[in-house]
């Protein structure tokens, strides 16, 4: 599925891309710099009405967000993550493995967690506002 979109309607194609990743748990989210993920995934968290403010997990690679009665979203940022014992002993591979939902940004930097039902996401910069949005479904 592809989707070009203006960051004023991103609220739009955050409530879709809920309806659209149905029940699939562990969300990569691909791009460069600036492409707009960490503005993506806060826009999801603030559809799944997420109770805490969402901030970029670049420096402690996993933020935990709840929602609902016991839902829990773990954000993760691999960027800094040099190798797979790094994002071992950070966690990921538990968040990964928990059944809760993650979204994961940088997950090149430790492809080997992520598991066939992954949905795969690339974020590309089109304009100073317009996004390009590339979803893999499993």
């Amino acid at each position: 599925m592809e989707l070009l979109f203006d960051l004023d309607d991103i609220e739009i194609v955050a409530k879709q891309f809920i309806l659209d990743i149905d029940d699939c748990k562990i969300i990569a989210f691909d791009g460069d710099l600036g492409a707009g993920k960490t503005t993506f995934i806060t826009a999801v968290c603030k559809e799944l009405q997420v109770k805490e403010t969402i901030t970029s997990p670049t420096y402690s690679i996993i933020q935990e967000y709840h929602f609902g009665k016991e839902n829990i979203i773990y954000h993760m940022d691999l960027y800094r993550i040099k190798n797979i014992e790094e994002a071992l002993d950070a966690g990921v591979e538990e968040c990964l493995q928990s059944a809760h939902l993650c979204f994961v940004e940088w997950p090149e930097n430790a492809r080997s967690f992520f598991i066939e039902n992954t949905v795969w996401v690339t974020l590309k910069t089109v304009s100073e506002f317009g996004r390009k949005m590339v979803v893999q479904l499993p």
